[in-house]
């Protein structure tokens, strides 16, 4: 079947997903793909998708579930058009539940013909330097999983004559889903002391919530704090940082009990 054209659809804050798709599309030897970014909003109506070739969907897990922000841009910014779909989901090695399969679920809502699915981890969003967890990671070993299970998609897809004479793809998870991220007008905090007002946290926000003026503003008014902490790992002086109680408890949590590494999974 004709794979010649590849595109890269991701949602990724703080850059483990891109890593791990742009290591799965080298694995599949394509060639250059098109990248369809949807971590941040556009200004103008997005490009058609293609009508053929393949693509690779990755976004991050958030509590077991795909992002709401992400499904969103997906809906609003990506069409199927009956091209096969590889799924991809990046865990920060507590576990990635239901987002696997919703993702596949929303795939298919999308036109998309799913062929393949795989699990990966990625440094959790709230790792931090006094309680890391899954530090650097996607790493090399990882990376190289990755490469591995592009080329055995590839392949896989190569053998088709016809996407009619594949096989179901069955992944993992549970309907209905598990209950995602809970609404709260939390977000991380900005030290003054250490803040140089460069802006960087504000261009790598996905929701497009922070504000650098003569100070650093995060509108948290309508819950628009996705959690990613893009903004803590993008700021050059550590002035960024979470001082909410229940997230060092959460931190705490999966530091202590979620440090034995966990292993990429694929699903064909």
């Amino acid at each position: 079947m004709n794979m010649q054209d590849l595109e890269l659809i991701f949602f990724s804050p703080t850059k483990t997903t891109l890593a791990t798709v742009e290591a799965i599309a080298q694995g599949m030897g394509l060639g250059e793909p098109i990248k369809t970014d949807l971590t941040f909003p556009v200004e103008n109506a997005p490009l058609p998708s293609p009508s053929q070739g393949v693509a690779i969907v990755g976004v991050p897990v958030y509590a077991g579930r795909v992002p709401q922000l992400a499904a969103q841009r997906l809906r609003d910014r990506v069409q199927g058009n009956g091209r096969p779909a590889i799924l991809v989901t990046v865990y920060g090695n507590r576990h990635y539940e239901d987002a696997l399969l919703e993702l596949g679920d929303l795939a298919k809502e999308l036109g998309f013909i799913p062929v393949a699915g795989g699990t990966f981890i990625g440094e959790h969003s709230f790792s931090s330097p006094e309680l890391p967890v899954a530090q650097g990671r996607p790493h090399d070993n990882d990376l190289k999983a990755a490469r591995d299970f592009g080329r055995q998609v590839a392949e896989k897809l190569a053998n088709l004559t016809s996407l009619d004479t594949m096989d179901p793809l069955h992944l993992p998870g549970n309907r209905p889903y598990r209950d995602g991220v809970t609404p709260a007008p939390i977000a991380p905090e900005t030290d003054v002391n250490l803040c140089i007002l460069c802006g960087e946290c504000a261009r790598v926000c996905p929701p497009q919530i922070i504000t650098v003026d003569d100070t650093v503003i995060t509108d948290v008014s309508a819950s628009g704090c996705i959690r990613c902490s893009a903004c803590i790992k993008a700021c050059p002086t550590h002035a960024r940082a979470w001082k909410v109680p229940k997230i060092h408890e959460i931190q705490v949590f999966l530091h202590t009990k979620h440090a034995q590494p966990k292993q990429p999974e694929m699903f064909f």
